[in-house]
C-alpha cells in the first residue's frame, strides 16, 4: 500500500509523457494520414500537443480525459472516421512559438496576393473573428498546415444577398442565398420589370467597419509585363490608362456556390432545422474555437480566376443576352389565377389551361423542326408546334379538329374588338376614358404578341379580348358590339 501511491504517480507521469508524443498520435489508424502530412510540414519539429492542446494545466487535464474517452471508443470500435482537431491562437502564440508583435510587424506580402497580417489579426465581421486558423489550416492530406487561399476568396468575394442582414437573423433562420461580388456582371439578369436588379458591390464609404474589401486591386495588381494569350498580346497598362475596369474583360471571374441549406449542416450533425442558431452564432462557433470548420465546408467551394471563367464559358447561358423572348407566351400558357395587375390579367381562376395543369411543357407540342428562314446557311432550326403532337396523348385527329376552331374564333373576336377602338388621334371625353382605351390596347397587344391565337390557352385568351371589349364600352358608351363567337372549352378528352 505504501508503494501504491508512488507507483500510481509514476505510472500517471509516464502515461502523460507517452501520450504526449506525436508517435502515440500515429498509433490510431485514423490519424495516419495526418501524421504523415505533419512529418513533412514546416511544423514537423513541433509535437502535436503543442498546437492541439492550448497552454495551461487545465487544458492539458481536459485533453487527457478526452483522449481517454477516445481510447475507450476505439477499443469498442465506435471511433468516428472524420476526426476533428482545433488549434487555438493561444497555442500559436505560446512562448517559443509565434510572437504577436512580430507577426503584426511583418511586411506586406506581394505574391501571389497582397496580404498584411496587421489588417486581419483581431478583426471581426458578422460574428467571424479572424484567428490564425482562419487562414492557416489543414486543407489537403499532403498539406498539414498551410495557407488556404479559398478562405481569401470566401471572405473578400462572397456577399450576402440583398435584403438580408446576417447579424440580425433570428434563431432557426437559415442564411440567405449568397452571391459573389462580381455576380452583378457575370450572372444573366432578367428584365427590370420582372425582377429588381442586383445592386452593385458597396463602395468603401457604405461598407460597415471591418467589411472585407471586394475591389480587385486590393488583392493583386494588373500584370506589369505584356501577356501573350493564344497569339494575342495583351498590355494591361494600356487598358488601365484608359480607365477600363477589370470586370470589363474579366467577367465571371468568381463562380458563386449554390444557396446554403440544411444539408450542409446535416453532413456533420444529426439535429433538425429547428435547432439551427443565428448566423452570427454559427460563425462564432465554426470560424474558431472547439468547433472550427473550413469556410467552404458550409459555403461551398468558390472558384475564382481563370478556372471560374473557363467554367462559365463552357456553360454559356443564352439568357444573358436574350431576355424575355417568350415571356408573353409563358404568361399566357401558365396563367393560374388572378394577379395584382388587373388590366393585364383576367380576374378569373377558371382561365387555367388543363395542359399546364398536366405539366405539359413547350416541347410537348413544339415537336417539328423547321429551318430559321434568315439563317438557313447556319443550319439554325426552331421547334414549331404541330397538330400531330396532340395525338401522343389524345384521340387521333383532336389537334387537327380543335386548333383551327380555337384560332378562328379568337381571330374573329379579336378583329371585332379591334374595330371598336377609336382613332388614336381622336380625343376622348375624360382621362379615365383615355386610361381605359390604353388598357384595352395593352390587352389586345398581349393576344397579338402571344401569336398562338388561342392555342396556348383558349379560355385565357378569350377573357383577355373580352376585358378589352368591356373597357372600350366603358370608355365609349353606345359603341356597337359585334357578337362574340362561342369559344369551345379545352377538350377534356382523356389521354390514351
Amino acid at each position: 500500500m505504501i508503494l501504491a501511491l508512488p507507483a500510481m504517480m509514476v505510472f500517471s507521469v509516464v502515461s502523460v509523457e507517452l501520450t504526449s508524443t506525436s508517435t502515440f498520435c500515429n498509433s490510431c489508424h485514423i490519424m495516419n494520414s495526418y501524421h504523415d502530412s505533419w512529418a513533412v510540414s514546416k511544423h514537423k519539429d513541433v509535437e502535436c500537443i503543442q498546437c492541439h492542446i492550448p497552454p495551461g494545466v487545465t487544458n492539458l487535464v481536459s485533453a487527457k480525459l478526452n483522449g481517454l474517452g477516445q481510447a475507450v471508443d476505439d477499443i469498442l470500435e465506435r471511433t468516428g472516421t472524420q476526426p476533428s482537431a482545433n488549434v487555438s491562437d493561444a497555442s500559436c502564440t505560446r512562448e517559443g512559438c509565434h510572437d504577436v508583435a512580430t507577426v503584426l510587424a511583418l511586411p506586406k506580402l506581394e505574391k501571389p496576393f497582397f496580404f498584411v497580417h496587421s489588417k486581419h489579426i483581431g478583426r471581426e465581421y458578422q460574428g467571424i473573428k479572424i484567428h490564425c486558423t482562419t487562414c492557416h489550416s489543414h486543407i489537403k492530406g499532403d498539406k498539414h498546415f498551410e495557407v488556404n487561399t479559398g478562405v481569401c476568396v470566401t471572405c473578400h468575394l462572397l456577399k450576402t444577398a440583398p435584403g438580408a442582414a446576417p447579424a440580425q437573423l433570428a434563431a432557426g433562420a437559415l442564411p440567405a442565398p449568397l452571391q459573389t461580388a462580381d455576380q452583378k456582371i457575370a450572372a444573366p439578369q432578367p428584365p427590370a420589370a420582372a425582377m429588381p436588379a442586383i445592386p452593385t458591390a458597396p463602395t468603401v464609404a457604405s461598407e460597415p467597419a471591418g467589411t472585407p474589401v471586394t475591389r480587385c486591386r486590393e488583392c493583386h495588381q494588373p500584370p506589369a509585363e505584356p501577356v501573350m494569350y493564344r497569339g494575342m498580346k495583351v498590355v494591361h497598362a494600356e487598358y488601365v490608362s484608359y480607365g477600363a475596369a477589370c470586370e470589363s474583360c474579366h467577367r465571371g471571374v468568381t463562380a458563386a456556390p449554390g444557396p446554403m441549406s440544411d444539408d450542409r449542416c446535416l453532413g456533420c450533425h444529426d439535429f433538425g432545422r429547428e435547432r439551427i442558431k443565428s448566423v452570427t452564432q454559427l460563425h462564432e462557433e465554426h470560424s474558431g474555437g472547439q468547433h472550427k470548420v473550413e469556410c467552404f465546408a458550409c459555403h461551398g467551394l468558390i472558384r475564382h480566376g481563370p478556372s471560374a471563367q473557363t467554367m462559365r464559358l463552357d456553360q454559356i447561358d443564352c439568357r444573358a443576352c436574350h431576355l424575355g423572348q417568350h415571356q408573353v407566351q409563358q404568361q399566357t400558357y401558365r396563367y393560374t389565377g388572378p394577379a395584382s395587375d388587373a388590366h393585364q390579367q383576367p380576374a378569373d381562376s377558371q382561365a387555367v389551361t388543363p395542359m399546364f395543369m398536366a405539366h405539359v411543357d413547350c416541347t410537348g407540342c413544339h415537336t417539328q423542326s423547321r429551318a430559321v428562314t434568315d439563317k438557313r446557311a447556319a443550319g439554325a432550326t426552331v421547334a414549331v408546334a404541330s397538330a400531330k403532337a396532340c395525338d401522343a396523348c389524345h384521340k387521333p385527329g383532336l389537334g387537327d379538329q380543335m386548333i383551327p376552331l380555337w384560332q378562328k374564333n379568337t381571330r374573329t373576336l379579336y378583329d371585332a374588338v379591334e374595330r371598336m377602338l377609336p382613332d388614336a388621334a381622336k380625343p376622348l371625353a375624360s382621362p379615365r376614358a383615355e386610361q381605359l382605351i390604353q388598357d384595352a390596347r395593352q390587352l389586345l397587344t398581349l393576344v397579338r404578341l402571344d401569336g398562338s391565337w388561342g392555342v396556348h390557352n383558349p379560355t385565357y385568351t378569350q377573357k383577355l379580348i373580352e376585358q378589352a371589349r368591356d373597357r372600350i364600352l366603358e370608355a365609349m358608351p353606345g359603341t356597337s358590339v359585334s357578337p362574340a363567337p362561342a369559344s369551345p372549352a379545352p377538350s377534356s378528352t382523356p389521354a390514351r
